[in-house]
């Protein structure tokens, strides 16, 4: 069931980060980042690709892995152009993936994923685990009391003529993104039994959770037209979660 959900949500995720509040969410995220050629980064829950999408053209030299639980998610995204070879899309569970790497990431992103998380407390100390020496880490996630007419008033008035004629036309895709959404966030809260999970909505419990993990956020931040939040981590050299993970030599 929950697979058939968000290959659902796939055929129609497009049209939420299609909108301009969430086409500036990525762009904050990926001027967070940092990142520079060589480095090695995730895309935790890389959905239809439009953070990879962002990261390649930003920075086609990295090697990005983007992983996604939902096939529906990850053919969109593999179809969205013709990626650089050192880009790689994964089908696994992001749990899995981050308790077998062994080479370590220098940055990890999380584009509105936290909430889907079943475990975030667990997840994100397998993430901070798997951050080299002076990684970072930037997520975004969506408030408890998120307001989608917000977002789309913020998007309508960025549109002007044909463009405001497309954005109005697909108000009803919208509408089924959002529905489906709905269905999805209240399967998440029914899933997510694990101690302090509820502390994923609200800015206090995740900085709370990122803190306990060894990655204090540096900056935490409104962002999706005040409906999300953005934090921003960086593991230092002597953090007590975790090995630390040095920079193998055939990344240098």
């Amino acid at each position: 069931m929950t697979k058939l959900l968000w290959n659902l949500y796939a055929l129609c995720y497009d049209a939420i980060t299609g909108l301009a509040p969430y086409q500036d969410m990525l762009d904050e995220v990926v001027c967070a980042l940092g990142i520079s050629p060589g480095m090695r980064v995730l895309d935790a829950g890389c959905g239809t690709g439009a953070l990879a999408d962002r990261l390649a053209t930003a920075c086609p030299d990295i090697e990005l892995l983007a992983v996604d639980l939902s096939p529906g998610m990850l053919r969109r995204a593999r179809a969205r152009r013709i990626w650089p070879a050192s880009f790689t899309f994964v089908e696994d569970n992001l749990d899995d993936v981050l308790a077998h790497d062994q080479r370590g990431f220098d940055r990890i992103a999380s584009v509105n994923v936290i909430w889907t998380l079943p475990d975030p407390q667990q997840t994100l100390a397998r993430m901070a685990s798997r951050l080299r020496q002076s990684g970072r880490m930037v997520h975004t996630t969506p408030r408890w009391r998120f307001r989608a007419y917000v977002v789309l008033w913020q998007h309508l008035r960025h549109q002007k003529g044909r463009a405001l004629l497309r954005a109005l036309f697909g108000l009803p895709r919208l509408l089924l993104a959002g529905v489906l959404n709905l269905l999805l966030v209240g399967q998440s809260v029914i899933l997510a039994r694990a101690p302090r999970a509820n502390q994923r909505w609200h800015e206090d419990g995740l900085v709370e959770l990122l803190d306990e993990a060894g990655v204090p956020p540096r900056v935490v931040k409104s962002c999706y037209a005040g409906q999300g939040h953005l934090l921003v981590c960086e593991k230092e050299r002597g953090s007590e979660t975790g090995p630390w993970l040095p920079v193998p030599a055939k990344d240098l």
